[in-house]
């Protein structure tokens, strides 16, 4: 179906919507149903992050806290989700949970103990401090959320590899047994499947790499694969999967926003999901910090021009590592460290062999 074509007939249907005083259901449906919590505008990150008013940059924190749980739980997944107004494009740039970075008021850690230690407002104090990039607004999802999504839109298309499948069919990654019988090459997983996959870590994948790559390039894979899903669906169906995902859903978006956001987006038609990672190639060290903490030791200033290129288009392309010193300008805090090309991630627990 051709962008305009959607356009065009998304536009008849709000105005049919309007004469049947359905879109006036929803719109009620919707307030009733979002409650912001926080707000990212009143966290003090001071005056030196990188902003663009035709930017929205939305931080996605994918937690692994429990229904029993009440403290914030641990950031499994961090990325930021950008939408460009101007341009129309759509954006993702993973940050690798290991990254060693400073924690206000905490110290050096993990990224992800950020979330543990003070929720979303100190993970975006602590991208904003390393990394100079303003966010806009927040959404913290459950992973039981992405099940029950994919579930919704009749699963997702992805393209499993060989090791890949027979590691999903062998270890309890897919939760439930009755789904462990994936195969490889393009293959629609459900929900279950889905997240299974999207958490695989110890197997190589010959586009993302292994450990931590691999598992942020699947997580960025179902995600792109979620969205185009959706996108596909018509009006009324694509409501009704997010007011049923709202219910597991955390954010500082209110109704109107939502709105707003999501009628820009469905406007852009499908465009490709740009993807990004970080840190960039060439521009980290992996070794043990306190405690034997496994971690990345990174190139900051290298990361942070990179990102600034990515998110808000800013300059020409460049080779960032080398521009920036590479592995020379990696601060190891007098840990041992070794360069990414001789051992690039934990392949399993507590071992340094790739």
């Amino acid at each position: 179906m051709g962008k305009k074509f959607k356009i065009v007939m998304a536009v008849f249907l709000v105005i049919a919507l309007s004469i049947g005083g359905v879109l006036g259901y929803y719109d009620a449906k919707l307030e009733a149903s979002v409650t912001p919590k926080g707000n990212l505008s009143k966290v003090d990150v001071g005056d030196d992050v990188k902003f663009d008013n035709d930017v929205v940059n939305i931080l996605l924190v994918g937690s692994d806290r429990r229904s029993d749980e009440t403290e914030a739980g641990r950031s499994d997944s961090s990325m930021i989700a950008t939408i460009n107004m101007k341009t129309k494009e759509l954006k993702l740039t993973s940050l690798m949970r290991d990254m060693y970075v400073d924690i206000p008021g905490h110290g050096r850690n993990k990224l992800n103990s950020a979330y543990s230690f003070g929720g979303v407002d100190l993970l975006y104090k602590t991208i904003a401090q390393n990394f100079d990039i303003k966010i806009d607004k927040y959404c913290v999802v459950d992973f039981s959320t992405f099940e029950k999504v994919i579930n919704e839109v009749g699963g997702i298309e992805i393209d499993l590899e060989e090791k890949e499948a027979d590691y999903l069919n062998t270890t309890n990654y897919i939760s439930k047994k009755k789904y462990r019988n994936v195969k490889a090459g393009k293959h629609i997983l459900n929900g279950n499947q889905a997240l299974g996959y999207s958490r695989i870590r110890y197997v190589s994948n010959s586009r993302y790499g292994d450990g931590e790559f691999g598992r942020t390039g699947r997580q960025r894979a179902v995600l792109e694969a979620t969205y185009k899903k959706i996108i596909r669906q018509n009006p009324m169906k694509i409501l009704d999967i997010g007011f049923n995902a709202l219910d597991d859903v955390s954010t500082d978006m209110n109704a109107s926003y939502i709105k707003g956001l999501v009628t820009s987006v469905v406007q852009f038609g499908v465009p490709k999901v740009q993807q990004m990672r970080i840190p960039i190639e060439g521009t980290y060290m992996q070794g043990r910090a306190q405690s034997g903490m496994f971690v990345f030791f990174i190139n900051f200033d290298a990361n942070k021009a990179a990102m600034e290129h990515f998110i808000f288009s800013k300059g020409k392309e460049e080779d960032f590592a080398s521009k920036f010193g590479g592995y020379q300008n990696i601060e190891t805090y007098g840990y041992p460290a070794k360069p990414d090309s001789e051992d690039a991630s934990e392949s399993s627990p507590g071992s340094y062999k790739r």
